[in-house]
């Protein structure tokens, strides 16, 4: 029987890199945060789930000292992809209407398997028109 010996270095060389490989899809599916700041309140969208051919989630906080936040937010969403497809939300799970702060989760349709980036629209939150974000969908 041959004697095996293994050091501790070249265990946790192997933990580690099985970590990383672990963990590397979730990286790469990382979205940054997005904001708009106007007529006193501040608006930040965090995409959760962004994928082509799943439904899209996001992370939605509203802050304020000045306005009520009244909206219906599964009301004033959209969701356009780059196809110009639009999605109107699927649910909205979250804080009320009212209030000044509000957060949730915002979750639209499936979207389609082409799909290569997306523009979450926010239409009158606190008198302004239209808030926009952004996103290009990792492939």
């Amino acid at each position: 029987m041959k004697d095996i010996r293994v050091n501790s270095r070249s265990i946790g060389c192997a933990i580690i890199a099985a970590v990383i490989i672990i963990l590397s899809p979730l990286a790469a599916t990382a979205y940054e945060s997005a904001s708009s700041n106007a007529a006193g309140v501040r608006v930040d969208v965090t995409p959760l789930e962004l994928q082509s051919g799943k439904p899209a989630r996001f992370d939605v906080r509203l802050n304020t000292h000045s306005v009520d936040l009244s909206q219906d937010l599964s009301v004033v969403a959209e969701l356009r992809d780059d196809k110009g497809r639009e999605y109107r939300p699927a649910k909205w799970e979250g804080s009320p209407p009212g209030g000044h702060h509000r957060r949730g989760v915002l979750e639209f349709p499936e979207l389609a398997t082409s799909t290569r980036s997306v523009e979450l629209i926010l239409r009158d939150v606190a008198g302004v028109p239209v808030r926009k974000f952004n996103w290009q969908i990792a492939p």
